[in-house]
């Protein structure tokens, strides 16, 4: 059962307003001669992070994590786009890539656990589980035992930034990027914070709209123009998510209440719907202005 009311939605904001004390200059943190790999999604942000540490002289090498394989709605692996474009970038910046496959350990860390807490009622959100379990997880012990090294660098194109505690280097906090538009401290709140420790977020201190594009066009790299990614990976960007969801879920019917008591309708999944979404309340009367979901009742469906 959905409870929805009618007002204002509801916005939440969440702000770091303690003091650090440490670096946040990824510059100091690497020697010359460190190895670096740079995590490479194809887009524009990973390609410019791999370009700024290659300019520096840093010995750097690239890798290509693939987690899903399913081809969207024109039969194309979007993955299979993404790692062509991080082939040519390395190409130009005369960089080594590696394609590490992880769609197992994607399926059962990530999709699969999302997939139940969806199922119980609840809203999960895949790149917090991505990048704590997958990305900073399994993808760096892969890079260890493949690439036979030990505590190597690992950078991405991440908008956040990290400080070492001048007093216990080993204690690194999360901070937010500087571009509070594109900021990704959140995402990267479930690393632990030694895996945050071999991190590099070379994007954290600078603006895209202002900074990245106009460095990625300079350096001429073909992932200039190319448009941001903005869907979660295993659904794609045309796809509805619930329609998406409902080959996976049973669709269990249940109704939509109003603050009031009053059913004013019938919904096709708890799945459907997460709290603070605006709910669609066609050709009910009285219903008028905007209603949003503020509860669910997974007992009564």
């Amino acid at each position: 059962m959905f409870r929805i009311r009618h007002g204002a939605r509801a916005l939440y904001t969440c702000t770091n307003t303690s003091r650090h004390h440490g670096t946040t200059n990824w510059q100091a943190r690497i020697k010359p001669g460190d190895k670096v790999y740079v995590g490479m999604s194809g887009g524009v942000d990973s390609s410019v992070a791999a370009y700024l540490l290659k300019s520096q002289n840093y010995d750097v090498e690239a890798i290509f994590m693939r987690n899903w394989d399913t081809r969207d709605e024109r039969g194309e692996c979007p993955s299979t786009r993404d790692y062509h474009d991080v082939q040519r970038v390395c190409a130009q910046l005369d960089i080594k890539c590696h394609q590490i496959d992880l769609v197992k350990q994607y399926w059962n860390q990530v999709f699969s656990t999302c997939l139940d807490v969806f199922a119980a009622g609840q809203t999960p959100n895949p790149d917090i589980l991505c990048n704590s379990q997958i990305k900073f997880g399994v993808l760096l012990d892969e890079i260890d035992r493949r690439l036979h090294t030990s505590g190597a660098w690992f950078v991405t194109g991440h908008y956040a930034r990290t400080t070492a505690c001048e007093t216990h280097p080993e204690q690194v906090r999360l901070l937010r990027g500087v571009d509070r538009r594109k900021d990704q401290s959140y995402y990267l709140s479930g690393v632990s914070g030694r895996r945050l420790s071999r991190a590099v977020f070379p994007l954290g201190s600078l603006i895209k709209s202002q900074h990245v594009r106009q460095i990625a066009r300079d350096a001429r790299l073909v992932t200039a123009e190319k448009e941001e990614s903005m869907g979660i990976c295993f659904v794609g960007e045309r796809r509805r998510f619930d329609k998406f969801l409902a080959e996976y879920l049973p669709q269990r019917e249940g109704d939509v209440v109003a603050s009031n008591g009053r059913v004013i309708g019938r919904h096709h999944g708890l799945f459907t719907k997460t709290i603070g979404q605006a709910a669609s309340i066609p050709g009910v009367s009285g219903m008028n202005g905007k209603w949003y979901i503020y509860a669910k009742d997974p007992v009564k469906n």
